[in-house]
């Protein structure tokens, strides 16, 4: 946005646009553009020089010619309350030198009013504009848990284990005949001593009737022995 008068500088572009992030040095560039025959003194100003550093904030811009400028915005720590609408200005002075004072340094005077001095200004808004979207943490967690149950049900209908998931029995044993053969032999370990104290009690069993069939056998003689 210009003043009253014309710039005699072509200054591009003409609102400074800033990526912004947080905690990080933000650059932009403004390019001075002296389309004329002689020589030009520029200086730029800020509303807010503590956030801005402009390099280089005065010298010459030669005829057609250009000078490039490099503006750097501090790092900030938190988002400007600012941000949708800046406030920030900058605005370039500049005055159009005869080949004398194109000789001398820029004195602080050189863009003075004083004195019906020609010195002509531009104004340039700043604007900011999100660099990149930070995903929300929360979101992220939602989504890692969202994302279990799909992946064990994809593992299921695929048949593949998870190892993250607990396994079947069956499934510890193994596949095949391999896993046949050590289901039968644990099996029949398990029949083996499950069958010993059944032995142990037909044995006790046969003992008992035995001593029972002596016994009588025994009563018998004896009685006969007693009638005779």
């Amino acid at each position: 946005m210009g003043t009253n008068k014309e710039p005699i500088l072509i200054i591009s572009p003409t609102e400074l646009k800033f990526k912004f992030e947080l905690k990080k040095q933000i650059p932009a560039t403004l390019v001075l553009h002296n389309p004329a025959t002689h020589t030009v003194a520029f200086k730029i100003k800020t509303t807010t020089p503590k956030k801005y550093c402009v390099r280089p904030s005065t010298g010459f811009v030669l005829p057609q010619s250009k000078v490039p400028i490099q503006i750097m915005m501090s790092s900030q720590k938190e988002k400007p309350q600012d941000f949708d609408a800046c406030r920030d200005k900058f605005l370039v002075q500049s005055v159009k030198l005869s080949e004398e004072e194109a000789e001398q340094p820029i004195s602080p005077n050189l863009f003075s009013k004083v004195g019906g001095k020609d010195v002509h200004e531009f104004k340039l808004k700043v604007s900011y504009t999100q660099a990149s979207s930070i995903p929300s943490p929360v979101k992220e967690v939602a989504a890692s848990v969202s994302s279990v149950p799909a992946s064990a049900e994809k593992a299921k209908a695929v048949g593949v284990t998870d190892p993250t998931l607990p396994s079947s029995p069956a499934a510890a044993m193994g596949s095949g005949d391999a896993a046949v053969a050590k289901r039968g032999h644990v099996q029949s370990g398990q029949g083996a001593a499950a069958g010993l104290p059944l032995k142990k009690q037909m044995s006790l069993k046969g003992f008992s009737l035995l001593h029972l069939f002596l016994a009588a056998l025994l009563a018998f003689f004896v009685g006969r022995m007693t009638s005779a």
